[in-house]
């Protein structure tokens, strides 16, 4: 019955830290103006016209023939340049002037004139490109195929004796650094609300009133588990605003189909589960720290709060080491192993004992700090007037005084 009592009271500061910070008109604003964009995005697949537009394109200053393609017709302009801009500016059926500049070596000069800045001008660059260079060639004597193997670049491929490495094109490393940027974003968002939650509740006391009713464990798990959720609810919200962004750029601006290609979907089961005992591991230490801050505006311990995103940033910078001892180490250390152990797998093939290792730590070091920032929480929320020394802190995480 204690225990049940003990569930329903945690439950109860959960959802009132949840629905603290949650405003359901913002929210339900936020996801219609997302539904929208997404709307907007399969829309466009199917009004948009399928026709390219087509751009006509004056010679001048040479009787040279340049290729029509299905995006460029050129013709060869007789009218002096001036005339050339007046028609430019006043007809539409003149996109643009390609003005060129011959000497005894051929063209020495190539100037496109245009009405103004247009995203088809690079599409133009391009198109000429590929041709001068074919007529370059044709001057010196050489054949299409033998310019072609000129511009063929050197193609590298990097093969490990260590069949385990993943190939560097791999969809998991883009998934891993996806996830370690969605951590960043959950972490922070704890941060800001942990850190406005709790000092504003120590400056009025509202915890220490609540002591007579609430065990400080039962408090620190509502607050822990009410701000997971908003910090999950970060990361989900920033996937499908990512993912939209990724749609509408590659559908509606760049007019290509959708491709999920670069995710590996097999992956985002052991991401999911290590960003949860990640979320969690940061928030309670978060929430700890906290809790020992007495005035807001000047405690240096503020910094401290920050400390989370460090295995994130070792994590980073150690990855293009795959078989390496550091990040090895990092992937086992529970402190860092929600971030560095993703990583390693999405580099290497590991044996599934090795995640499940990994996990296995760091969901006990969840279990010891869970009772640490109680503990933590609780000394540093009764105190005014002085914020505790980091070694009192340090004894605290495993006695009280």
């Amino acid at each position: 019955m204690q225990s049940s009592n003990k569930l329903q009271q945690t439950w109860l500061v959960t959802t009132w830290e949840f629905m603290h910070f949650f405003k359901w008109k913002q929210e339900v604003i936020s996801k219609l103006i997302m539904i929208g964009i997404a709307l907007v995005v399969l829309l466009w697949q199917y009004i948009k016209d399928e026709q390219a537009p087509h751009y006509t394109i004056a010679i001048h200053g040479s009787d040279i023939a340049l290729s029509n393609s299905d995006s460029f017709t050129f013709i060869t302009a007789k009218k002096p340049l001036t005339q050339l801009k007046v028609d430019l500016v006043d007809e539409e059926k003149l996109n643009a002037i390609l003005s060129l500049k011959v000497n005894e070596q051929g063209v020495s000069e190539l100037t496109v004139l245009s009405k103004d800045k247009q995203a088809w001008l690079a599409d133009l660059q391009h198109n000429l490109h590929q041709q001068f260079s074919l007529i370059y060639a044709d001057n010196l004597g050489l054949a299409p195929e033998q310019l072609m193997v000129l511009k063929q670049p050197v193609t590298f491929k990097n093969h490990y004796l260590d069949t385990a490495i993943k190939a560097d094109d791999s969809p998991a490393k883009t998934t891993a650094i996806g996830m370690i940027l969605l951590l960043a974003v959950g972490v922070f968002t704890s941060f800001g609300q942990l850190f406005i939650s709790v000092t504003g509740e120590k400056q009025q006391r509202v915890t220490e009133q609540l002591y007579s009713r609430i065990s400080p464990q039962t408090w620190i798990d509502g607050k822990i588990l009410g701000q997971m959720l908003h910090a999950l609810k970060a990361m989900v919200t920033a996937t499908i605003t990512a993912s939209l962004g990724y749609a509408f750029a590659t559908v509606i601006i760049s007019g290509n189909p959708l491709d999920f290609s670069m995710i590996d979907w097999t992956l985002l089961p052991w991401l999911l589960l290590f960003a949860i005992a990640g979320v969690y591991l940061c928030t309670a230490f978060m929430a700890a720290i906290a809790a020992a801050i007495d005035d807001p505006n000047h405690s240096a311990k503020t910094s401290i709060m920050l400390l989370p995103l460090l295995p994130m940033v070792i994590s980073f910078i150690t990855m293009d080491s795959a078989s390496g001892w550091a990040l090895t180490f990092l992937s086992y250390f529970p402190i860092t192993s929600f971030v560095a152990m993703p990583v390693r797998m999405s580099l290497i093939e590991l044996p599934i004992w090795q995640p499940i290792l990994s996990l296995a730590l760091i969901l006990a070091l969840c279990l010891w700090i869970r009772t640490a920032a109680a503990r933590l929480f609780k000394m540093g929320m009764t105190m005014y007037g002085k914020e505790p020394s980091m070694k009192d802190m340090l004894k605290w995480t495993f006695k009280e005084s």
